[in-house]
């Protein structure tokens, strides 16, 4: 387009409309061919364009409200708050194989990259978003830039601030990294208290001492009758508090303007604008950027500042019930709240589903929609967990009332619970043995990701053609598949310690810090067979014809908060070989010799319930192939 043609559209654009938030959208190719130069099938080659994006939003729109610290933000002379954010972009090198679908992956961490294979061999652009701003930018990686927010006189914004340290070693001394600067250096300005657990008393023994070694970093000597998993919490007067809520409006900028503007007001072209704008677009995220699609939809991002939708389609994966720490004074969007880690931040609080609901706790009425319900702008939902968010992000607070009863989804909402896995997934049955770490039981290797593709090629298709997803497949209190974590009946396996430990939720009132809390929630999990593996969900065909107990709890070992649970890593148990090795160590599960008669039948086992997975649309057929091709490829049907 010619660009004086460019600027003069740009002028003829109402003041209000999304391409008025970006201000400067100008990226360059970095690698043509991309991804190794490899080619994905009919598609081709990709390429992949990055640069720092700039907008500006209005204080003024009622749409910003609710941005925490927004008002006290530095302003431009056009009297608008700017940030500025890193995009990337995956997109065909012969644009005329694009299939015209933005497929955006909420960047966790900072994380950059494509996508799988499978998504990759479809022809969508593939998208990222810079939106946290607490984090160190680099040469590669995913990041906002975001102002701080300061007094009218200009000077700092001074507040109380949470860190939170877990070393998981042996060390005497260790140093912890705070997110915002202190105010002062004085000693008095911080209190550091040690407590074994999340339920202990906080202490604070006499050989425990800290000093600041810089004003964004202190040192603790470590006392003694503590081992590597005390929770060490650091409460500081600190300063400069970022404008975190203003990465929301960044993602939901940089896409708008993806999505439906050729040019900035720079004369800079859209590098989806060719051969047409995206006639759809839909996002991905996966655990901590699963919390973050979940608050942008809760604090209604998916409307852009012109009353326009964002996503078509969102994948919040792996999410559990909660949001983020992120629109906060003070925030720190990375915290995800655990049993044992975490515990006492922000952002997992009511509402935790998709319905509207009354909290019978808070008294709140209130529901992830209900924003996005007033503009007309909510997206088709496809709500993904493993079996860890059951035991760590109270998943279940997704399908029940906060008492723990049966509740009806919404019409554009589908959930489903992939059984058996630990957060994030494992690497797959039949790889190298997993390990150990800090835990009790050797980590679960049964994988999350192949299911969870085959989701985001569902929902594509949903939000594209209007194809029905598959049926929600989540374990539910109507059908007796949701049950307490004290009366799940977990098999008495020798070696193996069954706590019933889990991550409680109570009302909890962050006014102070510590919070404060009230009365719990009901969180439950998934029942299990004799086995102790999981009934209902997605079973992945290693589950349905499983070599062991996969599931989605571990606990701690001795030296590391013994008995906690242990991060997001869930356990696998195998079998015994034969009924005799079964039979001795007093192993109440049937042995692979019992299950199986021959590798072949264990084959084949593998292999119906792969084809079913499959004629469900849980399942692409060549990941299919690859995990029959894994278990035909085992020298036996044990973990080896």
């Amino acid at each position: 387009m010619n660009r004086a043609l460019v600027i003069a559209v740009v002028a003829c654009l109402a003041p209000g409309s999304g391409l008025a938030q970006i201000t400067d959208f100008d990226l360059e190719v970095v690698a043509s061919p991309a991804l190794g130069g490899d080619s994905f099938g009919e598609i081709g080659q990709y390429e992949l364009l990055r640069g720092v994006v700039t907008g500006a939003i209005d204080p003024a729109d009622a749409r910003h409200d609710h941005i925490v610290n927004l008002g006290r933000a530095p302003r431009n002379a056009a009297g608008r708050v700017e940030y500025r954010a890193t995009v990337e972009i995956y997109r065909p090198i012969d644009m005329s194989r694009w299939n015209r679908a933005l497929y955006h992956t909420v960047s966790n961490r900072g994380g950059a990259g494509a996508a799988e294979t499978a998504l990759l061999e479809r022809g969508f652009a593939f998208v990222r978003v810079g939106w946290q701003g607490d984090l160190t930018p680099t040469g590669s990686n995913i990041v906002a830039y975001l102002p701080a927010a300061s007094n009218p006189d200009g000077s700092s914004i001074v507040g109380p601030a949470l860190e939170e340290f877990i070393f998981n070693d042996a060390e005497s001394v260790s140093r912890g990294r705070l997110t915002y600067p202190a105010a002062s250096l004085e000693p008095r300005g911080g209190m550091l208290s040690v407590r074994a657990t999340q339920d202990a008393d906080r202490m604070r023994p006499d050989d425990l001492q800290w000093r600041y070694v810089s004003d964004t970093e202190i040192e603790i000597d470590r006392p003694s009758g503590f081992d590597g998993g005390a929770i060490y919490e650091f409460i500081y007067e600190a300063r400069d508090p970022i404008v975190l809520g203003l990465g929301f409006a960044a993602m939901r900028d940089a896409v708008s303007f993806l999505r439906y503007e050729a040019a900035d007001g720079n004369g800079n072209a859209n590098p989806l604008a060719a051969p047409g704008l995206p006639t759809s677009a839909t996002s991905l995220g996966i655990s901590q950027s699963g919390r973050m699609l979940r608050d942008f939809l809760y604090q209604g991002f998916n409307e852009d500042v012109a009353g326009r939708i964002v996503f078509d389609g969102m994948h919040p994966n792996i999410a559990g019930s909660r949001k983020t720490f992120t629109n906060y004074q003070f925030g720190q969007p990375g915290r995800w709240q655990k049993q044992h880690e975490d515990h006492v931040y922000p952002g997992d609080q009511f509402p935790f589903t998709y319905a509207t609901l009354t909290d019978p706790l808070s008294g709140r009425t209130d529901g992830l929609l209900e924003r996005c319900a007033a503009s007309n702008t909510c997206p088709k939902i496809v709500h993904s967990d493993g079996e860890a968010e059951l035991w760590q992000a109270r998943s279940s607070l997704v399908v029940t009332d906060p008492a723990g009863e049966h509740i009806e989804l919404p019409e554009n909402v589908r959930v489903y619970l992939l059984s058996g896995t630990q957060h994030g997934g494992g690497p797959g049955v039949h790889t190298p043995p997993p390990s150990r770490g800090m835990c009790q039981n050797p980590s679960n290797p049964l994988a999350l990701a192949q299911v969870r593709t085959a989701l985001s090629v569902a929902l594509h298709e949903w939000v594209t053609r209007d194809v029905e997803p598959p049926a929600s497949r989540f374990p539910m209190v109507a059908g007796g598949g949701l049950v307490a974590a004290g009366d799940l009946g977990f098999p008495d396996i020798p070696g193996v310690v069954y706590s019933g430990s889990y991550n409680p939720l109570h009302l909890a009132d962050h006014r102070s810090l510590p919070p404060m809390y009230g009365d719990a929630y009901t969180v439950l999990v998934g029942r299990i067979d004799a086995d102790g593996n999981m009934v209902d969900g997605v079973r992945h065909p290693n589950l349905a014809a499983p070599v062991g107990t996969h599931t989605g709890w571990n606990l701690r070992r001795a030296g590391f908060g013994e008995g906690g649970q242990c991060a997001g890593t869930g356990s696998f148990i195998p079998f015994a070989a034969t009924e005799a090795d079964r039979e001795s160590s007093g192993d109440p599960r049937p042995s692979l010799e019992a299950r199986y008669s021959n590798h072949a039948a264990y084959v084949q086992a593998v292999s119906e319930a792969a084809d079913e997975l499959v004629a469900e649309r849980l399942l692409l057929p060549a990941d299919a192939d690859a995990i029959v091709e894994l278990a035909r490829g085992s020298a036996s049907t044990t973990q080896d």
